[in-house]
């Protein structure tokens, strides 16, 4: 039983490093992510300046956890395991909520202001300029929802923004590509780390959690034959 106890203590000791570990790549990654957006503003740095600093926090959660964790393993402290075995299993679910939301983004969520810039442009009886969906061509460097080819179909001029540095008169300037499949990928890309993140994080807290529910189990079994033979 003793060394069942002991090599629980070594198990959770690892994972609390690594855990650990994880956490600073979280904040990193945080740290990564408003980086690129001050170095590229964009539409929706709004949304990702929060996103960036919700993995900053989340972060700092569990490097603060694992210290949390690792002084009660070195006390052997019932409660404070239990504590931080309830501490693993909220982290989880907070965790789980964030990969949830990261990878409906990634897939298939595409924000207000395009979608109403995609609107217009299929807009055949509105003649004003798509200054919505211009911020996003110039950005992305895309031109149209699918394709250059959707300005052809509607029988429009290609807006300066569809242009490398808005100069259209050089057909080799013009961008082929559509906004919304630039726009996912440019989410996916940006989000590959962060699901990756998820995933571990989340495999550790679990198996964090059950270790740390086994120990003290453990812990308790060696006191009471403890008691009993004295």
């Amino acid at each position: 039983m003793y060394c069942t106890t002991r090599l629980l203590r070594y198990a959770l000791c690892v994972i609390n490093l690594i855990y650990a570990l994880n956490g600073c790549l979280l904040i990193w990654y945080g740290t990564w992510l408003l980086d690129t957006i001050v170095e590229q503003p964009n539409p929706i740095d709004e949304g990702e300046r929060m996103a960036a600093i919700l993995c900053i926090l989340l972060g700092s959660v569990i490097i603060l956890a694992s210290i949390f964790g690792t002084v009660a393993l070195a006390k052997e402290c019932k409660k404070m395991l239990i504590s931080y075995a309830v501490l693993l299993l909220l982290l989880l679910v907070i965790q789980f909520i964030m990969f949830s939301i990261s990878f409906s983004a990634s897939r298939d969520a595409l924000p207000e202001s395009l979608r109403q810039g995609f609107d217009e442009l299929w807009d055949t009886n509105s003649m004003r300029s798509n200054s919505t969906l211009n911020v996003y061509e110039e950005w992305l460097h895309c031109c149209g929802r699918n394709s250059a080819e959707d300005y052809i179909m509607l029988d429009r001029e290609y807006p300066p923004s569809c242009c490398l540095q808005q100069d259209c008169t050089n057909p080799q300037n013009l961008f082929m590509d559509g906004c919304e499949n630039k726009f996912k990928h440019y989410v996916s890309t940006k989000t590959a780390n962060f699901h990756t993140l998820s995933w571990l994080l989340i495999i550790i807290e679990f198996v964090g959690s059950v270790a740390t529910c086994y120990l003290v189990d453990s812990i308790r079994n060696h006191r009471d034959r403890v008691r009993f033979y004295n």
